[in-house]
Protein backbone atom coordinates (compact mmCIF):
# COMPACT_ATOMS: atom_id res chain seq x y z
CA UNK A 1 0.00 0.00 0.00
CA UNK A 2 1.83 3.45 -1.05
CA UNK A 3 1.28 6.43 1.38
CA UNK A 4 1.27 9.77 -0.42
CA UNK A 5 2.87 12.60 1.83
CA UNK A 6 1.10 16.06 2.23
CA UNK A 7 4.36 17.13 0.49
CA UNK A 8 3.91 15.10 -2.52
CA UNK A 9 0.53 15.98 -2.27
CA UNK A 10 0.89 19.91 -2.28
CA UNK A 11 3.31 19.67 -5.04
CA UNK A 12 0.66 17.48 -7.10
CA UNK A 13 -2.17 20.35 -6.41
CA UNK A 14 0.31 23.30 -7.04
CA UNK A 15 1.11 22.27 -10.80
CA UNK A 16 -2.55 21.50 -11.23
CA UNK A 17 -4.52 24.59 -10.39
CA UNK A 18 -7.67 25.08 -12.06
CA UNK A 19 -7.65 28.64 -14.13
CA UNK A 20 -10.82 30.76 -12.95
CA UNK A 21 -13.44 29.66 -16.18
CA UNK A 22 -14.99 33.21 -14.49
CA UNK A 23 -12.29 35.63 -14.84
CA UNK A 24 -11.23 34.14 -18.04
CA UNK A 25 -14.28 34.66 -19.59
CA UNK A 26 -15.93 37.62 -18.07
CA UNK A 27 -12.53 39.22 -17.32
CA UNK A 28 -13.20 40.50 -13.47
CA UNK A 29 -12.30 38.20 -10.52
CA UNK A 30 -15.17 35.89 -8.96
CA UNK A 31 -15.75 36.10 -5.34
CA UNK A 32 -14.04 32.64 -5.16
CA UNK A 33 -10.49 34.01 -6.79
CA UNK A 34 -7.78 32.88 -4.61
CA UNK A 35 -9.23 30.08 -2.83
CA UNK A 36 -7.19 27.23 -4.26
CA UNK A 37 -3.70 29.21 -3.79
CA UNK A 38 -5.17 29.69 -0.03
CA UNK A 39 -5.82 26.15 0.71
CA UNK A 40 -2.66 25.46 -1.00
CA UNK A 41 -0.87 27.65 1.43
CA UNK A 42 -2.64 26.75 4.31
CA UNK A 43 -1.95 22.89 3.49
CA UNK A 44 1.94 23.85 3.09
CA UNK A 45 1.85 25.68 6.90
CA UNK A 46 1.35 28.95 5.86
CA UNK A 47 -1.30 30.23 7.33
CA UNK A 48 -1.18 34.31 7.46
CA UNK A 49 -0.27 34.06 3.41
CA UNK A 50 -3.23 31.81 2.97
CA UNK A 51 -5.26 34.75 4.81
CA UNK A 52 -3.62 37.47 2.67
CA UNK A 53 -4.62 35.32 -0.46
CA UNK A 54 -7.95 34.31 0.15
CA UNK A 55 -9.26 36.49 3.39
CA UNK A 56 -12.37 33.98 3.59
CA UNK A 57 -10.53 31.27 5.27
CA UNK A 58 -10.70 33.14 8.72
CA UNK A 59 -14.67 33.34 8.06
CA UNK A 60 -15.05 29.89 7.09
CA UNK A 61 -12.74 27.91 9.68
CA UNK A 62 -14.67 30.61 12.76
CA UNK A 63 -17.81 28.92 11.06
CA UNK A 64 -16.73 25.61 11.51
CA UNK A 65 -15.60 25.97 15.03
CA UNK A 66 -18.99 27.56 15.48
CA UNK A 67 -20.78 24.83 13.86
CA UNK A 68 -18.83 22.05 16.08
CA UNK A 69 -19.02 23.96 19.67
CA UNK A 70 -22.96 24.23 18.57
CA UNK A 71 -22.85 20.99 17.67
CA UNK A 72 -21.24 19.26 20.80
CA UNK A 73 -23.57 20.85 23.15
CA UNK A 74 -26.50 19.88 21.17
CA UNK A 75 -27.82 23.81 19.93
CA UNK A 76 -27.06 23.41 16.40
CA UNK A 77 -30.00 24.73 14.61
CA UNK A 78 -31.75 25.01 11.29
CA UNK A 79 -31.46 28.75 12.13
CA UNK A 80 -28.12 28.78 13.45
CA UNK A 81 -27.18 27.00 10.21
CA UNK A 82 -28.93 29.76 8.22
CA UNK A 83 -26.91 32.62 9.41
CA UNK A 84 -23.87 30.71 9.66
CA UNK A 85 -24.18 30.08 5.57
CA UNK A 86 -25.41 33.89 5.17
CA UNK A 87 -22.64 35.57 7.25
CA UNK A 88 -20.27 33.26 4.69
CA UNK A 89 -22.53 34.64 1.62
CA UNK A 90 -21.78 37.73 2.74
CA UNK A 91 -18.02 37.59 3.39
CA UNK A 92 -17.71 35.96 -0.20
CA UNK A 93 -19.30 38.70 -1.73
CA UNK A 94 -17.44 41.52 0.12
CA UNK A 95 -14.44 39.48 -1.28
CA UNK A 96 -15.73 39.81 -4.59
CA UNK A 97 -16.14 43.90 -4.61
CA UNK A 98 -12.92 43.39 -2.53
CA UNK A 99 -10.89 41.29 -5.13
CA UNK A 100 -11.94 43.70 -8.18
CA UNK A 101 -11.96 47.09 -6.79
CA UNK A 102 -8.41 47.28 -5.57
Amino acid sequence: MKIISLITATEWLSAHLLPCFYKQVLGVSCPMCGCQRGFLLLLQGDASAAVVQFPPLVAWGVSVIAALVLLSVRKLSRRAIQILLLANLFILLCNGVYQNCR
